[in-house]
């Protein structure tokens, strides 16, 4: 009787029942079109893992491992590498001339001045979904693993499966002994390090956690309107964070309607989910909300969409500080990788294929 009493008074105040409100976009959040007036520095399909290295700038690109220089002019990037993989690299750390190359299917490989690759053979590690990377010192390596269960192109599906099976772990590289710190997370998709705390970015769960020691993990920033991704510490102080897609209350609803999930993730190809997505607007048999997208045949900067861009300047703490877009108009989506160099941040748009810099000074 209470619950039925209770389900009227909320069908007439307008209270949701599902629990799938998404926190609005405020504050440091508030929605501007930043990151669509950044410079394009280059146009490169897939572009993602931005790493600076000794030697240049390091991302990927599917297959491909590349080296990236600057132009003359300093106002573009130009190809000035190529070395091709055995499978998608999936994430890249750098310290000194030390590297950690990710790829899917493989595992970790490992390279060092004078001496061949060798791979990092790690007992319990999904070596498929390896999705983040950090060196701590020469020896001691941060991985963020999205999944125990799917490859880390398959993050829609882990969204839709639920597995909730990612996980943090501690390599010492130079025996190759593993220690996995923290388990039975919704998809680590980021990894940074502040002293002694280990910030990760638990992407289903839409918040950032504090790792410090051998205590139990806090949260650092919880109920993000977004999907937190891909992390890297700023120069002057605190962190940059990527978040790679927007939340959307239809996904959030479709995740508790469990028939529903299942028929679609078993029938429909992967693109065409009610999903979130990195970039959207490719193919009309997309999912879309009608008369929402567009007016006037025009699309809707604040209209319901997948995908979008997001990066957003944080504190030492992790306390958000202020935010750079691309809104459902936009063309920078789908931001998956963030590196700092020459004094500006940048970018890796992987779902528009575009690296654009961010000037902060000037830019906030």
């Amino acid at each position: 009787m209470i619950a039925a009493i209770y389900k009227a008074w909320a069908n007439f105040r307008g209270f949701d029942l599902t629990g799938s409100t998404v926190s609005p976009m405020d504050g440091p959040l508030r929605p501007n079109a930043k990151l669509d007036a950044m410079p394009v520095l280059m146009q490169l399909d897939g572009i993602d893992n931005l790493t600076a290295a000794h030697d240049g700038m390091l991302c990927s690109s599917g297959n491909d491992l590349l080296t990236l220089s600057t132009a003359s002019d300093a106002s573009q990037f130009e190809l000035s590498a190529r070395r091709s993989m055995d499978g998608p690299v999936t994430a890249i750390a750098a310290l000194g001339e030390s590297l950690a190359i990710a790829v899917e299917g493989r595992g970790i490989l490992l390279e060092s001045p004078g001496a061949a690759s060798r791979p990092l053979t790690i007992e319990g590690l999904n070596p498929s979904c390896v999705t983040a990377m950090v060196f701590a010192d020469p020896t001691t390596l941060f991985v963020a693993v999205g999944s125990d269960r799917h490859a880390a192109s398959e993050w829609k599906r882990d969204l839709m499966t639920k597995s909730a099976s990612g996980s943090v772990w501690r390599v010492d590289t130079g025996s190759g002994r593993a220690e996995k710190i923290l388990g039975g997370l919704e998809f680590a998709a980021g990894l940074a390090l502040s002293g002694k705390d280990i910030f990760v970015a638990e992407a289903w769960r839409h918040r950032v956690l504090a790792l410090a020691g051998g205590s139990q993990p806090r949260v650092a920033l919880a109920a993000l309107p977004a999907y937190p991704g891909r992390m890297t510490p700023s120069a002057s102080g605190g962190f940059w964070l990527a978040m790679f897609a927007p939340r959307n209350p239809l996904v959030e609803f479709v995740l508790k309607e469990d028939e529903y999930r299942r028929r679609m993730v078993d029938t429909i190809e992967p693109a065409y989910w009610i999903a979130p997505a990195l970039v959207t607007g490719k193919s009309f048999l997309e999912p879309i909300q009608g008369g929402a997208r567009k007016k006037l045949n025009m699309l809707k900067p604040w209209s319901p969409t997948w995908s979008t861009g997001l990066v957003v300047r944080c504190d030492d703490r992790m306390a958000m500080l202020r935010s750079y877009q691309s809104r459902a108009d936009g063309d920078v989506h789908g931001v998956t990788s963030l590196c700092e160099a020459g004094g500006r941040l940048i970018a890796g748009a992987r779902g528009s294929g575009k690296i654009v810099a961010i000037d902060d000074e000037t830019a906030a």
